[in-house]
């Protein structure tokens, strides 16, 4: 089968690009082509103005460096080592910025079936157009799942207007499947659909996988404590330097260092994204992981690092409670302030009982997407 999948446009962020390439690794797999989705943000919407503006901003706080003409061009600089992954390693359609270019892609290239998912695509504040996520462009008789669908949270973040289209929406789709526990109550009570619990499809692959991506050599987070916080705070960072105090083993961060930039030393350079091959390969050689990032925690489980996973209230606290409650790996959550780390740096996961969890719920998951293609 020719098979699209709608997930949220990809960029910077490291977890979005790796379930993005898993999902079709595990499709190709199976013997169908696959090809994702590359829907943007419209120049006319408010999410680009938004980020607009921040760019803006961003690129004065750089002081003497020539700001580049155009937004786009300052996006192809910053991330020019995550689009250089996804353009070698994943397959792409053209960039689309309407519900009318959707249209006209999917009449034009005769898909078989649509997979909506995963990541965050049903959280409509992240969405350059919600109701796309939903298939609102397919007038045509394809199979149309959600797989490991996200609303990020638990509670219901959408307008009654946008809860009466999605749930109407929701209803054509042959079959839909969530990735936290809470997206599966979510989806019946709001959405008036029956949901399946899936696993993200980071975790239907082995450690191998994402290690043929990976040089073989070693990594500058060898022997080290991996920090990797996406929303940086003082309790954040007291929890770290606790972590690399305990274990005696300096920290290794790898997001760009444009907040450590001072005076002359501004440049755009610094703001640039690591390679995702370096990215997996920090996780894959730390001695130990402290992330805010859902991801993180899954990559950290992928590779069998030991880890503490900081709870991000803003981004959404449930995709981790539904990911670690499920492993037995509860207590490597840390929820507000105040926990004594000791115990827990010092405490051991039985990797054999959480990978047998995984291989359960694999199973299941892979079953469900055979199921409908």
């Amino acid at each position: 089968m020719k098979v699209a999948i709608m997930t949220q446009p990809l960029g910077k962020n490291y977890g979005g690009i790796m379930q993005a390439w898993a999902l079709q690794q595990v499709l190709k797999s199976m013997g169908h082509e696959a090809v994702t989705i590359d829907r943007q943000s419209s120049p006319s919407s408010h999410v680009y103005k938004l980020a607009r503006f921040f760019y803006r901003s961003g690129m004065r706080a750089l002081g003497k460096r020539k700001i580049p003409k155009s937004f786009e061009k300052y996006q192809s600089i910053l991330l020019q080592n995550t689009s250089y992954f996804i353009g070698q390693n994943m397959t792409i359609s053209e960039p689309l910025y309407s519900t009318q270019q959707l249209r006209e892609h999917f009449l034009q290239e005769n898909y078989n079936a649509l997979i909506v998912g995963s990541d965050q695509v049903w959280r409509p504040k992240y969405s350059p157009n919600i109701y796309n996520f939903f298939a609102d462009f397919i007038d045509n008789d394809i199979v149309k799942i959600g797989y490991a669908a996200s609303f990020g949270v638990d509670r219901w973040e959408y307008k009654l207007w946008e809860t009466r289209k999605c749930r109407r929406l929701a209803r054509n789709f042959d079959g839909v499947s969530v990735r936290e526990k809470t997206g599966v109550l979510l989806c019946e009570n709001k959405l008036k659909v029956k949901a399946d619990f899936v696993l993200d499809p980071t975790l239907l692959l082995s450690s191998e996988a994402y290690e043929s991506l990976i040089p073989a050599v070693t990594g500058e987070a060898k022997g080290k404590v991996l920090s990797y916080i996406l929303d940086e705070s003082r309790y954040k960072k007291e929890i770290v330097l606790g972590v690399s105090s305990r274990l005696e083993r300096p920290v290794f961060s790898l997001l760009p260092t444009i907040n450590d930039i001072k005076g002359k030393e501004k440049n755009l350079e610094k703001c640039i994204y690591p390679r995702v091959e370096e990215w997996l390969m920090a996780f894959r050689d730390a001695d130990y992981v402290v992330t805010d990032s859902f991801h993180g925690c899954v990559f950290s489980i992928i590779f069998r690092r030991p880890f503490i996973a900081v709870g991000n209230y803003s981004r959404g606290l449930s995709r981790f409670k539904s990911l670690l409650n499920l492993l037995g790996l509860k207590d490597r959550l840390i929820a507000g302030e105040g926990v004594e780390i000791t115990s827990l740096v010092e405490r051991e996961i039985d990797w054999p009982k959480v990978n047998s969890k995984i291989l359960k719920y694999k199973n299941a998951s892979l079953s469900y997407l055979r199921k409908w293609l």
